[in-house]
């Protein structure tokens, strides 16, 4: 299974080729003096020619995949030092000015020397992740969906599915929530009686310790309860509080952020949470 930073990285370096596509487009002008003239110009000597329709649509292609991708970094990244958090800032100010192509002073003289200036400034990009890769421990998190976890309620189930003998897997307030609502409101008794019987279950782990801390069942499985409500304050701007989701979503994002070098890996069957999963940079695994 991919880490959140294997992804993410992947992204960039999709980014990084689709850059270089629109510097092959591009067109460096010079700026030519008059010797005759009185008036001194004080402005770059070199400059971006005007965009064609082919640089324009792949500057459409970037802005879209760059916003999306800067936006997930910097929740990732959010526990930096304040010295890092604005050496991201003014990196992804240099690379929106080149998507955006805005002359400035820095520009190189030939297109070849604009690639290497682009892959030396994102580095910092590069390096940033490889920190966090490496930041605490390397565990896998599994995170089941409500259907999930009504599908397959016994946790060495989970073992099977991510191929790992050891592994820890959190229950989600949102998830919680559901189950308790599905307890009262399910239609079918059969349905509704095997809803009771993985209540029974989780409340029974509570006799085995804290699942705040976490409690360890068949040897090598951790099991844990979120108490507290995503912060939607500090989350991806497309997730909406209202959707149940998209609180899954935005649960398993500070998960990783607090986990950086872990797979946090959701458990659904249900397709959209699936593709929003995806958008979000998250591993998952379908039950089905």
């Amino acid at each position: 299974m991919k880490t959140f930073v294997e992804h993410i990285t992947t992204q960039l370096d999709s980014i990084k080729q689709t850059m270089f596509e629109l510097l092959d487009n591009s067109r460096i002008v010079f700026r030519r003096d008059d010797s005759d003239s009185e008036v001194v110009i004080i402005a770059p000597t070199q400059y971006w020619d005007s965009p064609t329709e082919i640089e324009q649509g792949i500057q459409i292609r970037l802005k879209k995949s760059y916003g999306l991708w800067i936006e997930t970094f910097k929740l990732f990244t959010e526990n930096s030092p304040d010295a890092s958090k604005r050496k991201i800032d003014q990196t992804d100010k240099f690379v929106m000015n080149w998507i955006e192509k805005k002359s400035d002073w820095d520009i190189p003289n030939t297109i070849g020397e604009a690639k290497a200036k682009f892959e030396s400034e994102i580095e910092f990009f590069y390096d940033t992740l490889n920190l966090y890769a490496n930041n605490g421990d390397k565990e896998i998190i599994v995170i089941p969906d409500t259907n999930a976890l009504i599908q397959e309620p016994e946790p060495k189930t989970y073992k099977t599915l991510t191929a790992s003998d050891k592994l820890t897997i959190i229950f989600l307030p949102t998830v919680l929530s559901e189950l308790d609502e599905l307890k009262i409101k399910a239609s079918n008794p059969d349905f509704q009686k095997k809803v009771k019987s993985v209540i029974t279950r989780l409340k029974g782990y509570r006799q085995q310790g804290n699942l705040i801390e976490g409690v360890i069942v068949e040897k090598s499985i951790k099991l844990k309860m979120v108490a507290a409500e995503p912060n939607f304050n500090r989350t991806l701007s497309w997730l909406d509080n209202e959707n149940n989701d998209d609180r899954i979503i935005a649960s398993a994002l500070e998960i990783q952020r607090d986990n950086p070098s872990s797979v946090v890996c959701l458990v659904t069957s249900d397709i959209n949470l699936q593709n929003k999963t995806e958008m979000a940079r998250l591993t998952y695994i379908d039950v089905d």
